[in-house]
């Protein structure tokens, strides 16, 4: 089925909504992250051409939202990571409008939840001594990269690194993740620099994102967005306010014609 981007933007931004009620409901802290920032700072509202919806939430509250939010949100959405359904491939939350379809035709194998979503990226404190953080950060780049594995068994072109990854059972793929994710969730809420599991994970300063509450307009609302926004987005985007080329104007990776759409 074919469905307009407008009605894709519309859907996510309905989850936008309520996941903003019910962390104002329960005092949970959240931030609009990577293309939602953007197009929050340059556009008020949606990138003309995105098609999801980012947020970052620090580890200790995202762990609280998947506590509260079923019986907060009803049915109608699923809050979601490999610990819900264990064949997602991914190291972050998503949540989805649960009769809804968004799904990439290579992956329809794949036996989770393909609703419509937004992407929810734990904020992780790491160490502070550098050794010890490139050390953790290299460890969840490993846990990523093999719990990822599940989407390259379906792609074209991989290499015998992959091959080999894909043949690792997924409880030891899950346990990987459970140690790195253990290993950052040691650390107080205090540290000097946090690691962000975004499309590009990296490490970054605690206060760009903590510090004195700052708001942007999005669409019809009015959103948290990290302290230091402008560096978030120089630091992720360089300069983010230049016009786009049209060849970069684009949403996911795949085009709207290579996913099956329903709403």
């Amino acid at each position: 089925m074919q469905v307009s981007l407008e009605s894709v933007q519309e859907v996510e931004y309905a989850v936008l909504c309520e996941l903003d009620r019910i962390c104002k409901k329960y005092g949970i802290p959240y931030y609009l992250g990577q293309g939602t920032l953007l197009g929050a700072a340059k556009y008020k509202g949606f990138i003309p051409w995105d098609d999801d919806v980012d947020v970052l939430i620090p580890y200790d509250a995202l762990k609280r939202l998947h506590e509260i939010f079923p019986n907060e949100a009803g049915s109608k959405y699923l809050l979601t990571n490999y610990k819900v359904e264990k064949y997602m491939p991914l190291s972050w939350s998503k949540i989805r409008v649960v009769d809804t379809l968004s799904r990439p035709k290579q992956y329809k194998d794949i036996p989770i939840n393909w609703g419509i979503c937004i992407d929810l990226f734990p904020i992780y404190p790491i160490s502070d001594l550098k050794l010890l953080r490139k050390a953790e950060e290299f460890l969840f780049r490993a846990a990523n990269k093999i719990i990822m594995a599940e989407w390259t068994k379906y792609e074209e072109g991989r290499g015998v690194f992959e091959r080999l990854l894909e043949k690792t059972p997924l409880a030891l793929r899950h346990a990987v993740m459970n140690v790195a994710v253990h290993l950052l969730g040691m650390h107080g809420n205090d540290s000097e620099y946090v690691l962000l599991p975004c499309k590009r994970i990296k490490v970054i300063k605690r206060d760009i994102i903590f510090g004195e509450p700052k708001t942007l307009p999005f669409e019809t609302g009015v959103f948290p967005v990290p302290t230091e926004y402008h560096t978030y987005l120089t630091v992720t985007y360089g300069d983010y306010m230049a016009p786009l080329p049209k060849s970069e104007q684009r949403g996911h990776d795949l085009k709207m014609g290579e996913i099956e759409w329903r709403i």
